[in-house]
């Protein structure tokens, strides 16, 4: 047990004396956050072509897990969706523009049931504060209906700006806990 306790304060004590390197991952992340969001149509083709090489070494990867598991009854499924994983990140890297669009559409649809399914599912469930979650589902279901109407335009900016958004509050995150764990002056003379 006493092992236990000293890893865990070692650990602890690791995470505060890097506490900087969390701040600057944090502050890179709000500055790229807010360049996506400001060049929103050349953020949306980047995300698509590393979504489409992401895809394209997903398959590669798939390709070799079906050669090594001869004699599986499922490798066939396994080549089948490694080579639509290659097929459609390399359409993807290729047209940027149609990727963003196919893109922007799915997530239209997610948006709509997804929030549809959360209102309904809150609703009736009455959970503790369900009225966040219904809140949360109508958010959704506006946001899709949004994207949708207007299509194909907010395939040019939508996926940049979520881009964005998201590195922004994730730098945020990160920023914060940076100044959470970092070493407190009196404690560190006092500990010395």
């Amino acid at each position: 047990m006493n092992d236990f306790l000293t890893d865990v304060a070692a650990s602890v004590q690791s995470v505060r004396s890097n506490w900087g390197w969390y701040l600057t991952l944090g502050i890179i992340l709000i500055a790229a956050g807010v360049f996506a969001m400001i060049y929103q149509g050349t953020a949306t083709q980047a995300s698509v072509v590393v979504f489409g090489a992401l895809l394209i070494l997903a398959g590669v990867a798939q390709l070799v897990a079906a050669f090594q598991s001869r004699g599986a009854g499922h490798v066939l499924l396994f080549l089948l969706i490694s080579v639509l994983d290659v097929v459609v990140g390399y359409m993807l890297i290729q047209h940027p523009d149609a990727g963003a669009q196919t893109l922007t559409l799915l997530l239209a649809a997610l948006f709509v049931f997804t929030g549809i399914y959360t209102f309904v599912a809150a609703m009736w469930l009455q959970l503790p504060n369900y009225g966040w979650y219904a809140l949360s589902g109508i958010v959704s279901v506006v946001l899709g209906v949004m994207l949708w109407a207007q299509y194909p335009t907010s395939a040019q900016w939508f996926i940049g700006f979520a881009v964005g958004l998201y590195f922004v509050f994730g730098g945020i995150a990160w920023c914060s806990f940076a100044i959470k764990v970092k070493p407190d002056s009196s404690t560190t003379v006092t500990s010395q």
